[in-house]
């Protein structure tokens, strides 16, 4: 094999520019004139020689080639190389180390449409690596069902990034992919042992329909096609076809895992004509929000129950009520219409809200759906403009998009459509039924989260439509995997229904400060977050954090146990898998002196009511804590004066 190696320096493995040894590094190979690629953490093989390239117009760019490093680099820190087949660029590979992974992709000369068969870009790991990943990309359109396998046993699944790895030798990895526009998002597939590689998955009733977007007919939730070829055109007024980011995020520990930034710095910046200071627009206001979908009683939709939802957001200081599916036919369904549409009504309530310091988002699906004669969708450009002028004017704040179910070029470009129309009559937005987040949030700031998780919706459709392992273990998994692609609209907290009984009332009020999100949006009924005990961790939960750290008790599909801190104060968030334990964490992480504890915990023996105590504790000492199984407790921790 002759190899040639990426960057500077690397046989003295010194960074030129920082003067120390830089922590990830990856090596581009010709492996018999085919290109492949290394990387090494911290001077240890994680990722063995494997294939780059892709297959385009049914032509594999990378084989039979050479490279060399471009001599004009314009993007600091971004490495560039041209490969080249009997003297003629075939492809671009740009790379970017960090000292927690590395981030590479392909610009791919092109004057016209291409077809894209495949993608050669492979990850091979250690034998008797250890891999969590969900084996769908939605939490229904094919099923979302966490799982936990060595690599060895890989071959034939897809994992759906982000895919969580540990290798033999105790590093943390995970792949996933970032800047996803004018492309089509992609899976992992397992195609020999202790190898995955990247590829696209389409759900075959889009296929077989042709209907490209949005919920496919029932049949077909669970049918995946993989690889069927696509044609992608460069952008308007360039000369070639970029791909997203191929990202690999690496850490000695789950604690560096969590805290991995790379997304946020290969992603686009924001346009400054649609959003002038970036995240820090004005009219960008993260939130917590209340909405009434799983919430009990036939008017649950109505105006006047919304009404309801206001008033009790207002006394809990929650910011928003979403108006959920079913408000567009309030002509039809309101008792008080008299003769009013759905935007007289809902300027109704928007102004009672406004009154009471309480926003109005309203959901809208983003394509009509199968069998639905309602629904309108977001496809057409000018239904687009108009809805959003219309939301604007009434008063709203915010929109939850709905049933993409699909992440192909067309679903990427309406995703981007969507969030450009709601940032030019600066509307906030969460996407629902939709692929995993790829940093999109840096580049459209109004986007605040996007479900792509199987969250408390899917209580109830474990054996149907929604099958996944036992609740305790999913939701000891995510903050590993799916998080670390970014915030999901796991609308958390419930005590009734969608409580699955698997799982203890404390873990369902702990879920809130594990499963962060800029717009975190409550289940719970009204009645109950109102009576709870632990009201006082509902009313002050923060979206944002200046600080998160992830105690070393956690242990994927185990325990979940991480302490965030928003100004002075931390808060220790903890979901216990399926096995009853004694939980003892060291406080050494805080700062140095005495703290009262405010503790919401399981009543012994009682899986549905929550018990609170105080107690104090110095920064050298433990905190103990009996959790039952699916059981959990969320800590205050507040420096005493």
């Amino acid at each position: 094999m002759k190899r040639i190696y990426v960057g500077l320096c690397l046989l003295l493995g010194m960074s030129t520019e920082a003067g120390w040894a830089q922590k990830a590094r990856m090596n581009l190979l010709l492996n018999n004139q085919d290109l492949s690629y290394e990387v090494r953490y911290e001077d240890q093989l994680v990722i063995s020689p494997s294939p780059l390239g892709l297959n385009v117009d049914n032509q594999w760019l990378g084989k039979d080639v050479t490279f060399k490093p471009a001599t004009n680099t314009t993007q600091e820190g971004i490495k560039t190389y041209v490969v080249q087949r009997q003297g003629q660029t075939m492809f671009h590979v740009e790379l970017q180390e960090f000292d927690d992974g590395v981030a590479f992709r392909y610009r791919i000369p092109a004057k016209g449409p291409k077809c894209i068969y495949g993608e050669a870009t492979s990850f091979t790991f250690p034998s008797q690596t250890r891999t969590w990943y969900a084996s769908g990309p939605f939490q229904y359109g094919w099923i979302q069902a966490y799982q936990e396998r060595k690599t060895d046993q890989l071959t034939g699944e897809l994992l759906a990034p982000p895919a969580t790895f540990l290798t033999p030798q105790g590093i943390y990895a995970a792949i996933t992919e970032a800047n996803l526009f004018n492309f089509h998002g992609a899976v992992l597939y397992g195609t020999a042992p202790n190898q995955v590689q990247f590829g696209y998955a389409d759900n075959k009733g889009h296929l077989e329909t042709g209907v490209i977007t949005g919920l496919p007919p029932t049949k077909y939730w669970h049918e995946v096609v993989r690889n069927v070829p696509w044609i992608v055109s460069p952008k308007e007024g360039e000369n070639e076809i970029v791909t997203p980011w191929r990202v690999l995020m690496l850490a000695k520990d789950l604690n560096g895992l969590v805290n991995n930034r790379i997304l946020s710095r290969v992603c686009d910046q924001p346009d400054k004509t649609l959003f002038p200071q970036g995240a820090d627009t004005e009219w960008i206001k993260p939130g917590r929000a209340s909405f009434t979908w799983l919430v009990e009683g036939k008017d649950r939709l109505s105006v006047a129950n919304h009404k309801k939802y206001v008033d009790g957001c207002s006394e809990l200081g929650i910011e928003s009520v979403v108006v959920d599916d079913g408000w567009e036919l309030w002509a039809e369904t309101e008792k008080q219409a008299q003769g009013r549409d759905k935007w007289a009504m809902l300027k109704e309530l928007v102004d009672y809200a406004r009154e009471r310091n309480v926003n109005i988002w309203v959901w809208r699906s983003s394509s009509p759906r199968s069998g639905n004669k309602t629904d309108i969708g977001l496809v057409d450009p000018e239904e687009r403009a108009a809805f959003m002028k219309k939301c604007a004017e009434v008063g709203v704040k915010g929109l939850k998009i709905d049933f993409f179910h699909t992440e192909n070029l067309f679903t990427a470009q309406l995703m981007e459509d969507i969030l450009k129309a709601a940032a030019r009559e600066k509307l906030m937005v969460i996407f629902h039924g939709v692929n995993k987040p790829t940093g999109d949030s840096y580049t459209y700031p109004n986007l605040l989260a996007k479900e792509a998780v199987r969250g408390l919706e899917c209580v109830g459709g474990e054996d149907s439509w929604a099958p996944g392992p036992a609740w305790p273990y999913h939701n000891t998994v995510l903050p590993f995997t799916r998080w670390l692609a970014g915030p999901a609209d796991y609308t958390p907290l419930n005590f009734r229904d969608f409580c699955p009984p698997s799982i203890t009332f404390a873990h369902q009020l702990a879920s809130i400060y594990m499963f962060t999100s800029p717009m975190l949006i409550f289940a719970a009924d009204m009645e109950d977050m109102l009576n709870c005990p632990g009201r006082k961790f509902i009313e002050e939960v923060p979206v944002t954090w200046d600080e998160t750290f992830v105690l070393p008790e956690s242990e994927i599909g185990q325990l979940a146990a991480l302490a965030r801190r928003k100004g002075d104060v931390w808060y220790i968030s903890v979901l216990n898998g399926e096995k009853a334990r004694q939980f003892s964490c060291s406080l050494d992480f805080l700062p140095k002196g005495k703290y009262t504890l405010e503790v919401a915990y399981d009543a012994p023996g009682n899986r549905k009511k929550i018990e609170i105590k105080t107690i104090t504790r110095r920064q050298n000492q433990t905190f103990e804590q009996e959790l039952l199984s699916g059981g959990g407790c969320l800590i205050k921790l507040e420096k005493k004066k």
